[in-house]
């Protein structure tokens, strides 16, 4: 529902719907401010409030739903007559906005507010709090939009969901302690995880000789598999260059940016074998 009414305990009613621009996304450290703009109607005065909520978000849907962050007024509102704007302000971290990239899969999402209304009764004289859900659809362009103005990195580096394959645990295993051992930037010893957790993709792939016999093709006449098998074996070479130091490779510096299209391209292998054998 995109229209929510609050029954107040002095008899009138307060009408929440979301404003005609609702989402803003601005940047702050390490995520997104996010701004979300309702409109808040009352048929007869109820004094000054303070909206608050808690946010969660789900896909078009409404599957999946999740705690997205807490958002707070900025400030007291009266909502009289033709209603009244407020902005409700929340912090949405990078892991967040990533997650919520992985939850939509390109598509819509559905934000659901469980809005709280701070407020003070006369009789008896004391603080009150009155409550209730308001469901807003977001579309997959303003959503991309308003992350795109956020961080151009935000929607470039892909959260790639990790499969639970027994017999891929290992290589799972290695990805994650690859990814911690980058957020902590070391680069080479999180290359050397990425290495290891390749390998059961190489050895998938070089089962039909793919690589061998792709090479010797001209590169626009190579089939799918081909190229994916050339891509991996380019993969494991990259990731060799951090784990050994020959005459060739020990004059080799990576970049962090360079170790995060790495494991972001073994974590894609992997999951794409684990869908490929299932």
């Amino acid at each position: 529902m995109t229209m929510t009414t609050i029954n107040l305990d002095n008899g009138t009613t307060l009408e929440l719907e979301p404003a005609r621009h609702l989402l803003r996304m601005t940047p702050a450290v390490g995520g997104a401010n996010l701004e979300l703009t309702i409109r808040a109607i009352a048929a007869a005065p109820v004094g000054r409030v303070v909206l608050a909520a808690a946010v969660y978000v789900a896909d078009s849907t409404q599957m999946g739903r999740r705690f997205l962050c807490r958002a707070l007024a900025r400030s007291h509102v009266v909502p009289v007559g033709r209603g009244a704007e407020v902005v409700l302000q929340g912090l949405i971290s990078s892991e967040q906005l990533r997650a919520v990239e992985e939850l939509r899969a390109g598509g819509n999402l559905t934000l659901g507010l469980e809005v709280e209304v701070h407020g003070v009764m006369a009789d008896p004289l004391g603080p009150v709090v009155w409550s209730g859900q308001l469901n807003i659809p977001v579309s997959a362009g303003e959503w991309s939009t308003q992350v795109e103005n956020v961080d151009g990195g935000t929607v470039v580096e892909i959260l790639v969901g990790m499969p639970d394959d027994p017999q891929l645990v290992g290589a799972v295993d290695r990805l994650r302690e690859a990814r911690h051992l980058l957020r902590t930037n070391q680069i080479v010893s999180a290359l050397e995880a990425a290495r290891k957790a390749v390998e059961p993709v190489l050895e998938a792939a070089r089962e039909g000789n793919l690589a061998s016999t792709a090479l010797k093709k001209n590169a626009k006449e190579r089939e799918l598999p081909e190229r994916f098998a050339v891509m991996i074996e380019a993969v494991y070479s990259l990731l060799s260059g951090a784990a050994h130091d020959d005459a060739v490779t020990e004059g080799f510096r990576y970049t962090r940016a360079e170790a995060d299209a790495l494991l972001v391209s073994v974590a894609g292998l992997v999951k794409r074998l684990a869908v490929t054998h299932a």
